[in-house]
């Protein structure tokens, strides 16, 4: 269950790790506006998933803890 959730995690990271290779790449400020824009997208969307993952994780301990007093 946690690798599937990390695979969203992983994802995001890839797309960060292009971003910023094409931010190394580009050719002045004009040219790193819109990576900066992406990056700006995607750090929301970490924040956005970071918090879903605390969640999840959150409630699979409740639930485990529920079944630990019920067995």
């Amino acid at each position: 269950m946690a690798d599937d959730r990390l695979a969203g995690l992983d994802a995001l990271l890839a797309r960060l790790e292009d971003a910023r290779v094409r931010l190394e790449r580009a050719d002045g400020a004009e040219a790193a506006l819109p990576i900066l824009a992406e990056l700006h997208e995607l750090s929301q969307a970490v924040a956005v998933e970071v918090d879903r993952q605390r969640r999840a994780a959150a409630d699979e301990a409740e639930q485990d803890d529920g079944q630990l007093e019920l067995g």
